[in-house]
C-alpha cells in the first residue's frame, strides 16, 4: 500500500528553477584584472559554459595625463582587483568562475555571492562606455541634448549640468550647471 507522501510526490511535478541572469563581481589581484578575465573566457569555451556566464568585463576609464609636456591619453581600471560578471548562478558556473587562476573570491555576504543591482550595473557600464573613437580617432559622446550629465573633472567637477548642444567636430558639449542657485552655461570637452 502507498503512503500519502509518496502519492503527493508522484501527483504534484516540480516546477523548475528559474534561472536569473545577473552581474556579480569578483576579486583578484590588482594589476591580474584583464589576465583573469582572459581566463575566465577560456574556461567558459573549454567547459562550454556559454549558456550560463554571458559577460566578462573589466570596467575602464580614459583618462589624459600630461607626461614631458604632451597630452598623453590612456584607459585605467575603474575599479582595480575586481571584475564583472553576468552569469547565471549555479554550482557548476559558480565552481568555472571560482576555480579560474588569479580569482580570490565572489563579493557577498555570509560566503554568499550577491548580485549586483541593475542599476549600479548600467551606471557602470554605461560610464564606461559613454566615449567611443571611430577608426579615424574621433570622438562620439553617448549622450543626447537634456540629458543630464555628471561632470567628471575640471573646475566643475561633481557638478550635475544639463546637456543644451553637442558640438562633435570641436568634440565638445555645452552645458546648464547650477552654480550659487543660478543655472550658468559651460563648455566641456568630451573627456570632462
Amino acid at each position: 500500500m502507498a503512503k500519502a507522501k509518496d502519492i503527493e510526490k508522484a501527483v504534484i511535478p516540480k516546477t523548475p528553477k528559474i534561472q536569473v541572469r545577473s552581474w556579480y563581481v569578483v576579486q583578484t589581484a590588482s594589476g591580474h584584472e584583464n589576465r583573469v578575465k582572459d581566463h575566465i573566457e577560456k574556461r567558459i569555451k573549454t567547459l562550454n559554459a556559454d549558456d550560463k556566464i554571458f559577460n566578462v568585463i573589466v570596467p575602464e576609464k580614459d583618462v589624459t595625463k600630461i607626461h614631458d609636456g604632451k597630452r598623453v591619453e590612456k584607459k585605467e581600471r575603474e575599479f582595480p582587483g575586481y571584475v564583472l560578471i553576468e552569469m547565471i548562478m549555479e554550482d557548476s558556473s559558480w565552481r568555472i568562475v571560482r576555480d579560474t587562476p588569479g580569482v580570490t573570491r565572489f563579493i557577498g555576504a555570509n560566503k554568499q555571492p550577491l548580485p549586483v543591482p541593475p542599476s549600479e550595473v548600467r551606471r557602470i557600464l554605461r560610464k564606461s562606455q559613454v566615449i567611443t573613437k571611430t577608426k579615424e580617432g574621433k570622438k562620439i559622446i553617448d549622450v543626447v541634448v537634456g540629458e543630464s550629465v555628471k561632470i567628471q573633472s575640471g573646475p566643475f567637477e561633481d557638478f550635475i549640468g544639463e546637456i543644451t548642444e553637442i558640438n562633435e567636430e570641436r568634440e565638445t558639449v555645452k552645458a546648464l550647471v547650477s552654480i550659487f542657485g543660478r543655472s550658468t552655461p559651460v563648455e566641456l570637452s568630451f573627456d570632462q
